[in-house]
């Protein structure tokens, strides 16, 4: 029988509902982090590869213990062997990572995949660049893997709209990329930042851009360069000389205007090439800068003998020699009274051809003397010097036979 009485009320009360606390984000540089995964049985004993893998794993940190794994068990980067192809069957020697820096490793792949899963970004993104920096320190020096955490710190600051997140990364990204020599994919991420930054209109990042870019520009063009690509190397350069403007650094400026000009005249162009080579003088003129002038009348002095312009490249070639005394350029002397040496015995003039072929020759010998170059110098100047002479001796044979034909038939 069911009784229809109410129920007593129990004398005991029911303890209200607490919502749990949320837990700290941990500090990446402490390896005693509230967050951070620990393992009761391992807590007091050594870190190791396998004990922080078993605690990230059973944690539930799956990604951070893919990452981690190989991390911690990857080829030292570098060590000789793993850079040079051997025959034997050894296998590479795998990194050596100390406590400390096993620790900061794991604190901080599982801070970001924590961070993740709670859809803080800005947390997800500082660990990545953590890492990043971590593995581009001069104690590490292992660049390609900071790459693939900086690719994370860009693909996390797309997938949220954070602007100034994607310039920091293609900025980073670019310079890396730099560090390896891959200037090509350096050149596409530092253009994507001045993209963002011209879009955005952030000065300050349109100026780090540009400076970035001058850099980068240039070496992909004297790569260029080296291959014989002329055609390529004026494109980038010309590119390098418009970011130098952008940035105002007259300095890269000039040195773009510089190898510019050089270039056209390797590629027959010289009359576009003396504009450019005019206004690195100016600039080197405005700076002060008086190797730098010697550079630029030296390349001045090539394009107007190639537009056969001879005047003019003796003109450029006696101001060379002129700074390239006055900063005791041994190396730049010669080659000055070499090319004067060269242009006066072309137009006939043997007694200044033979002298500064005479002034090529105690040069070469005094840079040889010094080990700055070796004998075949002294082996050109002599056969330059010889030639001249002979040029000379000939000359006055004509001279007498022209002033005395009576004579010589009489004879």
């Amino acid at each position: 029988v069911v009784s229809s009485a109410p129920a007593k009320k129990s004398r005991l009360r029911r303890k209200p509902k607490t919502t749990p606390l949320p837990l700290p984000i941990p500090d990446p540089t402490s390896p005693t982090s509230p967050t951070a995964p620990t393992n009761p049985a391992t807590e007091s004993s050594p870190v190791t590869k396998r004990g922080s893998c078993e605690d990230i794993l059973t944690s539930g940190y799956v990604q951070s213990f893919v990452d981690f794994f190989y991390l911690t068990h990857r080829p030292d980067p570098n060590t000789s062997q793993n850079n040079i192809v051997t025959t034997n069957d050894k296998p590479p020697e795998n990194i050596d990572i100390s406590p400390p820096e096993m620790t900061f490793l794991r604190d901080n792949l599982t801070k970001a995949e924590e961070a993740r899963r709670k859809g803080d970004t800005p947390n997800v993104y500082n660990s990545y660049s953590n890492l990043a920096l971590y593995f581009q320190s001069p104690e590490v020096s292992d660049p390609k893997t900071g790459v693939y955490f900086y690719e994370k710190c860009l693909e996390i600051s797309k997938l949220t709209g954070d602007t100034s997140g994607e310039m920091a990364a293609n900025h980073n990204l670019g310079t890396v990329h730099q560090q390896i020599g891959d200037s090509y994919n350096s050149i596409q991420f530092h253009e994507r930042h001045m993209e963002l930054a011209r879009q955005t209109k952030v000065y300050a990042e349109q100026e780090t851009a540009s400076k970035e870019l001058v850099k980068v520009y240039r070496e992909y063009a004297e790569e260029q360069e080296g291959k014989g690509e002329y055609n390529e190397a004026v494109e980038f350069y010309s590119k390098a000389l418009e970011a130098a403007r952008a940035s105002r650094d007259r300095k890269q400026e000039g040195i773009a205007c510089y190898r510019l000009g050089k270039t056209y005249v390797e590629v027959e162009k010289a009359a576009k090439a003396v504009s450019f080579l005019h206004e690195y003088e100016r600039i080197c003129k405005d700076l002060g800068d008086l190797q730098g002038s010697g550079s630029a009348f030296s390349a001045l002095a090539s394009a107007y003998l190639s537009i056969e312009d001879t005047e003019k490249a003796l003109s450029y070639l006696e101001q060379f020699l002129e700074i390239a005394t006055k900063t005791e350029n041994l190396t730049a002397q010669g080659e000055a009274c070499c090319a004067l040496g060269v242009i006066y015995n072309k137009r006939g003039d043997y007694k200044k051809a033979v002298e500064h072929f005479e002034k090529n020759f105690e040069i070469a010998r005094s840079v040889v003397s010094s080990g700055a170059g070796d004998s075949s110098l002294v082996d050109a100047s002599r056969v330059y010097l010889g030639m001249a002479r002979g040029n000379a001796l000939v000359g006055k044979y004509f001279m007498k036979i022209d002033l005395d034909i009576k004579g010589l038939l009489n004879w």
